[in-house]
């Protein structure tokens, strides 16, 4: 009851959008990285559209499935140029569009000024849209450095969700889901749990791979049911724990009454004398006469059963039995 009184309103609030942008605070760590790819993985594998950013750069172990998706910006809908260069020296800037339907924008610099380096424009996106905003592990938006900076008017103004492994408030939203946890994968498997969103097969093995280490290969004090919980609902998706083998049920031999006679091979002959042929000159066997009886076949052994038996006659034989013999004996001691 109380895990749906916790979850019932997060699970409303995400039925009600089809975008996503997660959010992670700069210099993450790498359960935080784990937890907030697996829940964007697992909202693209639910149909759902959904990005995700850090205004920092992130460094990530191999094992981590989809690191590529996180991009150091949130905006998908301004292309933005950028590169050094002083106001002073601008004298004009300017655009035109050929028939070719090429876009050519031209600085100009003023007389005497450096030209542009080429070499230092940099690309990039601005204008984020989304209709929820999932932020992990941060109380304010200034946490979020870059990423709130670039996109302020865009945040100030979204809907956003506030996930975090300590009671703490969010400054910025009143649609909070704070549980204590030992780690944000915890946090995240249960949400996905308990809004019956499934994990992609990447996402659960992030979640229960990073989840493995934070408990310290399930040795840490600080575990509780739900991370059992968690550990069961990923592992149900496809996720195994480091350097663990899929269980493949390997079946008993069959019973020895369904095996075969063991057969000896000619080899095991080898080396035996073959008994000798009496001086007749025709070689006989030391069969006896009952190993020369044929055993009887399954429809003989029918046969057999189904036919009543019939007792065979008396040997005795058909002379009358005296009268005596049938009329009952009084025995005395004296007799004896």
């Amino acid at each position: 009851m109380e895990a749906q009184n916790h979850f019932a309103p997060i699970k409303k609030l995400l039925e009600s959008a089809s975008s996503f942008i997660v959010v992670l605070p700069p210099d993450p760590s790498g359960d935080l990285v784990a937890a907030g790819l697996s829940l964007h993985l697992a909202l693209v594998a639910s149909g759902k559209k959904s990005q995700i950013g850090c205004g920092s750069e992130i460094h990530v172990p191999p094992s981590l499935l989809g690191a590529g998706e996180i991009a150091d910006s949130i905006g998908a809908k301004n292309l933005v140029i950028s590169f050094d260069y002083h106001e002073d020296d601008l004298e004009k800037v300017d655009y035109d569009v050929r028939p070719d339907g090429k876009f050519y924008l031209m600085i100009k610099p003023k007389q005497g000024a450096p030209i542009p380096d080429v070499s230092n424009v940099k690309y990039s996106y601005s204008g984020a849209s989304a209709d929820l905003v999932i932020t992990l592990g941060v109380n304010s938006f200034e946490e979020l450095g870059k990423i709130y900076a670039d996109e302020k008017s865009f945040l100030d103004e979204a809907k956003v969700l506030s996930l975090n492994i300590t009671p703490r408030p969010a400054t910025f939203t009143q649609n909070l889901l704070h549980l204590t946890s030992i780690a944000f994968t915890e946090l995240v498997a249960r949400l996905l749990e308990n809004t019956d969103l499934k994990p992609s097969p990447d996402a659960a093995k992030n979640l229960l791979t990073s989840l493995y280490e934070e408990t310290k290969s399930l040795t840490s004090p600080k575990m509780t049911a739900d991370t059992f919980s968690a550990i069961a609902f990923l592992m149900r998706h496809g996720a195994r724990f480091p350097n663990q083998q899929a269980y493949i049920p390997r079946f008993s031999q069959a019973p020895t009454f369904f095996e075969a006679p063991h057969t000896p091979l000619s080899s095991d002959m080898e080396g035996e004398e073959e008994p000798a042929s009496p001086a007749g000159g025709s070689q006989t066997t030391n069969m006896s006469d009952e190993d020369n009886i044929p055993l009887p076949t399954e429809e003989n052994l029918s046969a057999a059963m189904n036919k009543p038996y019939v007792i065979p006659p008396s040997n005795l034989s058909d002379q009358e039995v005296p009268n005596d013999w049938t009329k009952p004996k009084i025995f005395r001691a004296t007799d004896l």
